[in-house]
């Protein structure tokens, strides 16, 4: 078995990110992702390295994942390019090596490694969010055929993709509802692009919408089991994306960090800062190498297997969350504090590191609530038994 050669891929990424993202100035105020970096990151084998080598791809894993996303972030320097990369990595392996048929990785997953094939994940709908009790997509299946309406929101890589994973209703039983995924691709029948709901944060990372119109499809293009999508499909999707989390955070930091002290750069000498000033700087130069952690933590668990690791998941996603919002508090009150005047590099990585705290906001906060409500119940089962062993 072939060892992953970390080292190489950190310097490999390291170089393309500082070539191919980090001069292009005008990446974090663009609407649409540049194709020509989209080709150039599929020709570089980025798309690659999370998908097996006997599909195409480079044969890395969780960890990979990681590096590469926190140094795009860092050295590239563009919240929004490392998004889209991450989305497109985690879409080939999380759903189609994950869950597709043998022909269906045959198919794509070749495709998905040179950046032939972008997949777009199709959960979110408007006014619904991605809430399972608030979506009405549908699909009927006729025949060797599915037929698919309703419409589709938020669509992160929309614009990019010619592939969307669409998650609809296929039975529902006592107001309790199935979910059942399929591959629809961009020329279907009744397949129509919308403008979607404007995001106006982590740019380039484009989005938009798709409208189902009796969408026809081969009954063939269902992606994973019948009936159990939400749980197979979406609910892995979003403990990844949040476990991987902080390595974005982290290289968005240190990018900050960098833009914050050239800011100061031209109105004092390094000796001459206030020593609060220097004491501030060091605070917030040390937390991107805890989130780091965090992240590398999270990716090991997830490439160990093991079923057991959700609750960890959540804990570590949960503390990174906790430290990007003190972070991002603290950094407010240092350029207030200190008067800076923030140029506009700094004031869109701030932007999109407070922005980025608001994804899946509310689902966050009911892990929260579920969390304190079981640590709740433990003090109270321990009270209780304290209670009867000393009446």
């Amino acid at each position: 078995m072939t060892v992953f050669d970390y080292a190489a891929l950190r310097a490999e990424v390291t170089e393309f990110a500082r070539t191919k993202v980090a001069l292009r100035h005008d990446l974090s105020q663009r609407d649409d992702f540049p194709a020509d970096l989209w080709t150039a990151m599929g020709q570089s084998g980025l798309m690659a390295i999370a998908i097996p080598e006997e599909h195409g791809g480079r044969g890395g894993d969780y960890r990979a994942l990681a590096m590469t996303l926190e140094i795009l972030a860092d050295v590239g320097g563009c919240q929004g390019v490392a998004i889209s990369w991450m989305s497109h990595a985690l879409n080939a392996r999380l759903h189609i090596l994950g869950q597709g048929t043998a022909a269906q990785k045959a198919d794509y997953l070749p495709g998905l490694a040179t950046g032939e094939h972008t997949v777009c994940m199709a959960i979110s709908e408007p006014g619904a969010g991605a809430h399972p009790k608030r979506l009405s997509t549908r699909a009927q299946m006729v025949g060797d055929e599915v037929i698919l309406n309703g419409e589709k929101a938020f669509l992160t890589n929309g614009p990019l993709a010619d592939l969307f994973l669409v998650l609809a209703i296929t039975d529902e039983v006592e107001g309790r509802r199935a979910f059942t995924s399929f591959i629809v691709p961009r020329d279907s029948a009744g397949l129509e692009i919308t403008a979607g709901v404007a995001v106006d944060f982590l740019h380039p990372s484009p989005h938009c919408g798709i409208r189902l119109n009796n969408c026809r499809i081969p009954a063939d293009n269902r992606l994973g089991p019948l009936g159990d999508a939400f749980n197979a499909i979406s609910l892995p999707m979003r403990r990844v994306e949040d476990a991987l989390a902080p390595a974005k955070t982290a290289g968005a930091m240190r990018h900050r960090l960098r833009l914050l002290c050239r800011a100061l750069a031209p109105t004092l000498e390094p000796d001459a800062a206030p020593a609060a000033m220097a004491a501030g700087l060091g605070r917030l130069a040390g937390i991107p190498d805890g989130l780091s952690a965090m992240a590398w933590r999270a990716a090991d668990l997830l490439d160990s297997g093991r079923d057991d690791i959700d609750e960890t998941l959540s804990s570590l996603a949960a503390a990174a969350r906790e430290t990007t919002g003190w972070v991002e508090a603290e950094v407010e009150a240092f350029i207030n504090t200190w008067d800076i005047e923030v140029p506009t590099a700094l004031s869109i990585a701030n932007r999109d590191l407070v922005k980025s705290l608001g994804i899946a906001a509310s689902a966050r906060d009911l892990q929260a609530q579920k969390r304190g409500r079981a640590l709740l119940a433990a003090a109270q089962t321990e009270f209780q038994c304290r209670s009867t062993a000393n009446p």
